[in-house]
């Protein structure tokens, strides 16, 4: 570097280092050495080493391609930091200029604030199935005298329970994948009968919105190694989105179809849930995925969400070692698109 590049970096108020893939450093600026002094050396050098075939971090900042990191979050000596790339750096030896941002302060604000939110969630989910419990338990009675009026209100009440369930879950998973929490306790799973459960726990709302919703898969899709409780949450979720876009009279199918190597083993199940809703904007598709976004289409059920459904649900699918992906035509109906891997079977 000139002696103005390192003039200048001197000034920086913020950690600056130029560091070779072998955790060598090239230059220090004196935030840096303020920062962490002798100290850096060891660390770097440790994030420098491949450990049981996986990457040390540091070498993340020398991958090529689409590949290489310009960012991440690392412990070090017990504060996290923030870690940039700035530039690459011309040498003898392949190096790189990091900026390192100290975000503990940050950090622990964001978990504070997801225990907070967690514990008052779970708070509201006691009540709110006491609730629950009894309007089934009235809704279920046969024979009984309910004035027409009545019934309408207490369907109702359960349509908008069952609703304000489903966010206090979202928000729930939300905390869990925020604060590093989310883990899949993996079991032997059976995708036909995710889907079975799936459709037969919305066959009724799609019945009362006059929806036609059907599913369709072969008898041998295999067992995969996952949590029933989330890919069936996951399910669940896409259909419900569906219903949510898709007028009277409008068709939504479920389907599975296991795709195989050229030994015919299983490779892939690939679980398909199309509609003939309004579809999504072009311009509108990538962002579907991010929290708190929503398309700018109004549901035709009435009711708002929190942003979080198809984000938690790409969660879920990446936990599973598979991946999610969508295809629609606006005004024509939308395909969303779960492939899971097989190879992840249990014996």
């Amino acid at each position: 570097m000139s002696s103005f590049a390192i003039a200048l970096l001197d000034r920086l108020p913020a950690p600056v280092a130029v560091v070779t893939e072998t955790g060598s450093i090239e230059y220090r600026n004196n935030a840096f050495e303020e920062s962490f002094g002798g100290n850096a050396a060891t660390w770097l050098n440790q994030a420098a080493r491949a450990v049981a075939g996986e990457r040390g971090w540091l070498q993340g900042f020398f991958l090529t391609g689409g590949d290489e990191q310009t960012t991440m979050d690392t412990d070090i000596s017990g504060r996290v930091y923030r870690i940039d790339k700035i530039m690459n750096v011309d040498g003898e030896a392949r190096s790189v200029a990091l900026r390192f941002e100290d975000v503990t302060a940050q950090r622990e604000a964001e978990q504070a604030k997801s225990d907070f939110t967690s514990m008052i969630v779970h708070d509201l989910r006691g009540p709110l199935s006491g609730i629950q419990g009894t309007l089934e338990f009235v809704l279920s009675q046969e024979g009984s005298k309910i004035d027409s009026m009545y019934l309408d209100l207490l369907t109702e009440a359960q349509r908008e329970s069952e609703r304000m369930m489903n966010l206090i879950n979202e928000l729930l998973d939300f905390s869990k994948i925020e604060s590093g929490n989310f883990v899949i306790d993996p079991e032997p799973v059976r995708v036909e009968g995710i889907l079975k459960r799936a459709v037969r726990s919305l066959q009724s709302v799609a019945q009362r919105d006059d929806i036609f919703l059907l599913s369709a898969h072969p008898r041998d899709i295999p067992q995969i190694s996952g949590s029933l409780e989330k890919l069936t949450q996951a399910i669940i979720n896409l259909i419900s989105n569906s219903l949510k876009f898709t007028p009277k009279k409008g068709l939504i199918s479920v389907g599975a179809q296991v795709v195989r190597d050229s030994d015919q083993h299983p490779e892939t199940i690939v679980v398909t849930i199309t509609d003939s809703g309004m579809g999504i904007k072009s311009g509108e598709i990538e962002q579907i995925w991010e929290k708190y976004k929503q398309t700018k289409n109004k549901s035709l059920r009435g009711g708002g969400g929190t942003g979080l459904g198809l984000y938690i649900v790409r969660q879920i699918v990446q936990a599973h070692g598979g991946r999610i992906s969508v295809a629609s035509v606006e005004g024509v109906g939308t395909s969303m698109v779960v492939t899971l891997p097989v190879k992840r079977a249990a014996a």
